[in-house]
């Protein structure tokens, strides 16, 4: 796993918080594995005391297990949570969009426009994590925009599942739609259209989906199976 450095002011339990959660989107820390906390703790060069309580934290949203006598495991993939994340996203980001279409200013909109170069660019390179920053930049500045950070982190600690299942997207042949998509969706709040922007961003959201049976075939390991049905009942 990826060991970033601490950030300024950043506390030991916001440090291994973030470390591990990142682990986690971006499938360093693979569904079903075990998280050894020591190794976690050496490698931060910190205490298992905030490792364990990030990991009691990340188990609240379950995208951790915490099993008695055993230790931690990263969950696998829940569909149902993935798509509850997604309806909690959909409907406080759809209204942000609509703020966004009010307040963006010019400078913005070329920051916006930047971000869109530099997906394309990255995504052609097939440098998914720097694809997965800017994509999230992309969303986190429409927050900002809005002057809804407040939303933005609440909807952030949920999102995870959402994140986790992105991340898996982006290793599919058809995910160049995601850049369109997001041009769509700039290209509406420049005509302040916050009718449009804000079915574009939906449709953007809820694409996902339309890529979820290949996702699941080419990744099953990562998921929760469902349940087969006796055909004799």
């Amino acid at each position: 796993m990826k060991i970033p450095e601490k950030k300024d002011k950043e506390t030991n339990h916001d440090y291994a918080f973030r470390v591990i959660q990142e682990g986690i989107i971006n499938l360093e820390l693979q569904p079903g594995s075990m998280i050894s906390e020591q190794e976690i703790a050496s490698e931060l060069k910190l205490s298992r005391t905030p490792v364990h309580e990030a990991l009691l934290e990340l188990a609240k949203t379950k995208i951790v297990k915490i099993i008695p006598q055993r230790g931690s495991i990263v969950s696998l993939i829940d569909m149902a949570l993935v798509e509850e994340s997604c309806f909690i996203r959909a409907n406080i980001e759809s209204a942000v969009m609509e703020l966004v279409c009010q307040k963006a200013t010019e400078e913005d909109i070329e920051n916006l426009e930047e971000n869109l170069v530099l997906q394309e660019f990255y995504f052609a390179k097939q440098n998914y994590g720097k694809f997965m920053e800017l994509d999230n930049a992309f969303h986190r500045a429409m927050y900002k925009i809005a002057g809804r950070m407040l939303c933005y982190y609440t909807v952030q600690l949920m999102n995870i599942h959402h994140a986790r299942f992105r991340a898996l997207r982006l290793h599919i042949s058809n995910t160049e739609r995601i850049v369109t998509e997001h041009k769509a969706i700039l290209e509406s709040i420049k005509q302040r259209d916050a009718a449009r922007t804000k079915k574009e961003f939906l449709d953007h959201i809820n694409s996902m989906f339309v890529d979820e049976k290949e996702i699941r075939q080419k990744y099953s390991a990562y998921f929760i199976q469902k349940e087969v049905q006796n055909e004799d009942n």
